[in-house]
């Protein structure tokens, strides 16, 4: 199956206006000539994908239908092109989250001056974070094993939750 010109059309018209509102917002917040890009890209990223979302979710959705008449389909692209949107989004927004913007907060606020001691208090600070994190995991872990017992159900539901 391929996709269709219109599709491909739209889509990168769509991410274009939002790459372009997210960087008239960051000029609106950030001095955009000053600031650096280590810090620029981490924080378009963190608002280009959540924002990308409300573009893939619908060309999901029209992709998914088992109508064999494109036209009626709207927006769509092929599922394996699909996934890998999902998955893209769905890693470097995990990732952006837990590990490079705090690690980047962390930089920038750390009163060292060279670039070494600043990143290795940045990793001593989200390391002791992460490490908090994983202990009330594990405790919250334990806690469930000691009132359902140790079934898969329960941890699952934990994870989820």
């Amino acid at each position: 199956m391929s996709i269709s010109t219109a599709s491909l059309a739209f889509a990168f018209i769509a991410l274009l206006l939002v790459a372009l509102i997210v960087l008239l917002l960051l000029r609106h917040f950030l001095p955009i000539r000053s600031t650096p890009a280590y810090v620029l890209v981490p924080i378009f990223l963190a608002l280009f994908l959540p924002v990308s979302v409300i573009l893939l979710l619908p060309i999901d959705l029209a992709s998914s239908l088992r109508t064999e008449d494109e036209a009626t389909r709207g927006v769509w692209f092929p599922e394996r092109l699909v996934l890998v949107a999902w998955r893209i989004t769905y890693w470097l927004t995990f990732a952006l989250t837990w590990f490079i913007l705090p690690l980047l907060g962390e930089y920038i606020d750390s009163g060292y001056r060279t670039p070494k001691d600043r990143f290795i208090y940045s990793l001593r600070s989200n390391g002791r974070y992460q490490l908090i994190v994983f202990a009330l995991a594990v405790a919250g872990l334990v806690y469930v094993f000691l009132q359902n017992g140790f079934e898969g159900t329960s941890v699952k539901a934990l994870v989820m939750a």
